[in-house]
């Protein structure tokens, strides 16, 4: 089937449009799905100050959207490089099929690119996963939105079928395509410490605060500030087809299990080396969630 096998050409202006609207409605789904400003509930499955997983569900029963129970998960954890460069990680697709929960290792490879601005990063992509299953009626896809300024970067991408994007290409409407988005949020930081504090207060461009502890951030006196950002991942997934279904314990262990391990491979492929480790998603003595905080690595001398 051409369309996977080879670089796809983009039929028509109005399969262009298609494919961004439906680009548009995957970044703003997944925008909307990880806010705490649609006034839903969230829990924390630690009882950690630091970079807690933190749990929504939702029960969806309208088009758009997988119907059913979808379960959301974010963490934010701050890291001591910019935000560019976390971004170009991510969009990196030879260092993302080693980061990404939906690759599983294997090669990401991009089919169809709409540019978006003209910044490079600011880019509709359509990747196929490269694995030993694909076949013509079974194809792996991604869609995938990035865009990045000063302010910060996003990197939005969700799962989809060949008919979905056979249905995007031919000019029907594809508001009908069920989406269940995942991505990155990256916002550079700027902190500054006091010599008497034991912590760095960092600002984000949105006006909120945070505290850092003081030793992740300043290796000596000396130096009263460093620069970084806070990364935000958002993972969700269809927890069941009904919507009034309860939440099973082992769906939660294994989104978090996800979250966290994505957390760490971003860490380690940055180049950091961390002393912290996740706690255990699960304790085996007692079968309860037990989730610490993906913990943020210390500054290097090298990166100062």
């Amino acid at each position: 089937m051409f369309l996977v096998l080879a670089l796809v050409v983009i039929p028509s202006p109005e399969a262009r449009k298609n494919v961004m609207r439906l680009a548009q409605r995957m970044t703003r789904t997944f925008c909307s799905n990880i806010s705490t400003s649609n006034c839903q509930s969230w829990t924390a499955l630690s009882d950690s100050l630091d970079d807690t997983v933190r749990i929504t569900t939702r029960k969806i029963t309208e088009p758009g959207q997988p119907n059913g129970v979808i379960l959301c998960a974010v963490s934010t954890t701050w890291l001591p490089y910019p935000h560019y460069q976390v971004f170009n990680l991510l969009r990196d697709e030879q260092q993302r099929s080693q980061l990404d929960v939906l690759c599983n290792g294997n090669a990401l490879q991009e089919v169809a690119h709409i540019a978006n601005g003209s910044h490079p990063g600011n880019c509709i992509s359509l990747l196929r996963i490269n694995v030993a299953s694909n076949s013509s009626q079974h194809i792996e896809l991604i869609l995938q939105e990035s865009c990045t300024d000063q302010s910060g970067s996003l990197v939005v991408y969700t799962p989809m079928d060949i008919n979905s994007i056979q249905l995007a290409m031919s000019g029907e409407d594809p508001s009908c395509i069920p989406l269940l988005p995942l991505g990155f949020v990256i916002v550079p930081v700027e902190s500054s410490t006091g010599s008497n504090t034991n912590t760095a207060i960092i600002t984000t461009n949105e006006g909120n605060s945070i505290s850092v502890p003081f030793s992740q951030v300043e290796n000596n006196e000396h130096n009263l500030s460093a620069r970084g950002c806070l990364l935000t991942v958002g993972l969700q997934v269809l927890a069941s087809t009904i919507p009034s279904a309860k939440l099973n314990l082992s769906t939660v262990t294994a989104i978090n299990s996800h979250l966290c391990n994505t957390v760490h491979q971003i860490n380690g492929a940055l180049g950091t080396s961390t002393t912290a480790t996740t706690s255990s998603c699960l304790d085996n003595g007692n079968n309860a969630v037990a989730v610490g905080s993906c913990a943020e690595p210390p500054i290097t001398a090298a990166q100062q």
